[in-house]
């Protein structure tokens, strides 16, 4: 399925392929439910000092030796509470727990040869603990074996 990185690169340098994957969860469940190659350049990789105490959500791209070879900064696509309009004149939208968060979301990423493993990386679930530290959560092979 991985294609070799020097026939992947578009004239500017970019990957011409990129990887979807699709994720299923239940809680703090998530599973890899497939991957699939296609032909789109992914967006770029984020930039981070990796030192010091990080929150939020981004997924990274690793080799065997676990060096990061992509990462990507997004929204937290684990929905544990939603904005929603507020009965309050004072106040318009409030953040309400998701009772039994369950769902599905979806990651692109470029496909490159020397890649065995995407990680998912966040702060607690729960919104009052969304700004502490984030840890890895999960760890997935991009190869199906």
């Amino acid at each position: 399925m991985i294609q070799k990185q020097a026939e992947n690169k578009s004239q500017y340098g970019r990957v011409k392929r990129s990887i979807r994957f699709t994720f299923s969860y239940r809680g703090a469940d998530i599973k890899l439910e497939s991957r699939q190659s296609i032909r789109m350049i992914s967006p770029p990789s984020d930039i981070f000092p990796v030192s010091g105490k990080r929150s939020g959500f981004w997924y990274e791209l690793r080799d065997k030796e676990n060096r990061v070879l992509y990462r990507r900064i997004i929204q937290n696509p684990v929905k544990y509470a939603v904005e929603v309009r507020s009965d309050e004149k004072e106040t318009l939208l409030v953040w309400e727990k998701v009772k039994d968060p369950t769902g599905q979301f979806v990651l692109l990423a470029p496909e490159l040869s020397e890649i065995e493993s995407i990680v998912l990386v966040s702060s607690p679930f729960e919104p009052d603990r969304a700004n502490e530290e984030a840890v890895e959560i999960t760890r997935f092979p991009v190869q199906e074996k």
